[in-house]
């Protein structure tokens, strides 16, 4: 389900780079009408177009067929039945588990689907392929006795598609003892060429960076890292330039949905990442027909180089989380992550405060009435309510408290790199405390309070979802409460942050 990507995009739903995640939770909710909506080919649309009659659309709603695009209405009118095929089809996920010969209850998943529209080469087989060459290389070091010290378990995904059902039906179905074993979930889905890709938990951010450190890029002589600050450096914008100059560890993005981390990461709060590449491979396959291993293997990925460097990402992934004494958690980049997104709240009420004052400023001393066009049929804007001052001070506070255990934290787990089987669950656990079991206000089975899809986003990201969708969507009266609930959340984290610092001082 995933999209593809490429440098400059806006909108990436389940394979964006932070940028666009950035560019999601600072803009304003779509407005959502009940018009229905339904795709239709270039040659079919040009008709439909070419009959409306009225305005000339604005510039910026210009499209590109050859023809004047107009508002409407009519003259012509269009009577449109649409029919579906309601067949109920089995689907099946394949589950392979291989299990761990010292910490057997302890999980590392690994999954990408199977089911594609059309031929799927690229979405989901060159993910696939991917896992599965992973997999038996798993599979060839347990046959030569280097089983790995934990179980892991590799799924294929079915119904992907259709809306994440392999997966969720799986993950439901198996919530309490995923709650209870699983470490970490590592998905891919489609892949083509170029830079990597990585979204996921922060307390993972640091764990990731080591690895795209070892790695090289299959076509230059340089890390998976430093191509990718490279990019970041070029193409992002000035926060993102800062960062990739100042900063050790390159950001990993934050999840919203698009993939089959969905249900590990924001239902089940699983430590979750998604991994791939793309940035060089504008091919206008996707969901196509047109999806084919001779077009994938021409003009996405020629030679299979980075699906081959994709399997040595993810292989490294899961099997230093099956096998690392400590597991790789770290929570100082959580830290500084969240304390990004508290910032860009501020931000966020700030610009919208001050956008509705000068919107009613215009309104009020006749500037919009003295600049219409009186010809045209588009009004003056509405009066907006005016943006109340909210306070953030507990949801700082908890932060603070987030980052000082962060500290103390790193500073106990130097020269700790073997530790006892209660701090590694309390560890692989910690994830948990970041969601509620009451969920997001009018989404309960969404569940995570630092990670969500927004609620009329599609798959984009909203980070302290609770928080900046009540902003965002003028529901004052909601946002005080929505802190508190923030600021439980991050407590929750810190104190558990602190309890494993001092379990390390005693192990």
């Amino acid at each position: 389900m995933d999209m593809p990507t490429y440098p400059g995009d806006v909108l990436t739903p389940g394979r964006g780079a932070t940028r666009n995640a950035r560019r999601l939770n600072r803009n304003d909710a779509p407005t959502i009408t009940s018009i229905p909506v339904l795709p239709i080919s270039q040659r079919d649309a040009l008709p439909l177009l070419a009959a409306l009659d009225g305005e000339v659309v604005p510039d910026g709603w210009q499209g590109g067929l050859p023809i004047t695009y107009h508002l409407g209405p009519g003259p012509a009118r269009v009577r449109m039945k649409a029919s579906f095929n309601w067949d109920m089809i089995t689907a099946y996920n394949v589950i392979a588990r291989l299990k761990g010969s010292k910490y057997p209850d302890e999980w590392v998943i690994r999954g990408n689907h199977h089911d594609g529209w059309n031929h799927g080469a690229a979405d989901p087989l060159s993910g696939l392929v991917a896992t599965l060459a992973e997999a038996k290389a798993v599979a060839m070091l347990a046959k030569d006795g280097r089983r790995p010290l934990r179980t892991m378990i590799y799924a294929a995904w079915d119904a992907e598609e259709p809306g994440l059902i392999g997966s969720t039906e799986w993950a439901e179905h198996h919530a309490n003892d995923l709650r209870k074993h699983a470490v970490a979930y590592i998905n891919t889905d489609g892949s083509d060429r170029g830079f990597v890709n990585i979204g996921g938990s922060h307390t993972l951010e640091r764990f990731f960076n080591q690895i795209i450190e070892e790695v090289d890029d299959p076509r230059s002589a340089i890390t998976l890292k430093e191509r990718r600050r490279a990019y970041e450096l070029i193409y992002g914008d000035d926060d993102e330039k800062e960062t990739a100059r100042d900063r050790a560890d390159l950001r990993i993005y934050p999840l919203g949905s698009g993939s089959d981390y969905t249900p590990f990461l924001q239902h089940l709060g699983i430590a979750s990442a998604n991994v791939n590449f793309g940035g060089e491979a504008n091919d206008g396959s996707y969901h196509t027909l047109y999806d084919t291993y001779e077009h994938y293997t021409k003009f996405q990925d020629p030679g299979l180089l980075y699906g081959a460097t994709l399997a040595k990402v993810t292989g490294r992934a899961a099997l230093r989380l099956a096998n690392a004494p400590r597991l790789p958690f770290e929570f100082k980049g959580l830290a500084d992550n969240i304390a990004l997104y508290v910032g860009e709240l501020e931000e966020l009420a700030d610009s919208m405060r001050d956008e509705a004052e000068e919107n009613n400023r215009l309104l009020d001393d006749g500037t919009y009435a003295a600049a219409i066009n009186p010809y045209k049929s588009i009004g003056v804007p509405a009066r907006k309510e005016a943006v109340p001052h909210f306070n953030f001070a507990p949801l700082k506070n908890a932060l603070d408290r987030l980052q000082r255990a962060a500290d103390q934290f790193d500073d106990a787990a130097q020269g700790h790199t073997d530790v006892s089987p209660n701090i590694n669950n309390l560890l692989f656990t910690s994830e948990r405390l970041l969601t509620r079991d009451a969920g997001l206000d009018g989404r309960p089975w969404y569940k995570h309070h630092v990670y969500a899809p927004g609620f009329y986003t599609g798959y984009g990201v909203k980070t302290i979802p609770g928080v900046r969708e009540a902003i965002e969507e003028r529901e004052y009266e909601k946002v005080a409460p929505q802190i508190a609930i923030a600021a439980s959340v991050l407590n929750g984290m810190a104190a558990r942050i602190e309890l494993i610092s001092e379990e390390i001082g005693d192990d």
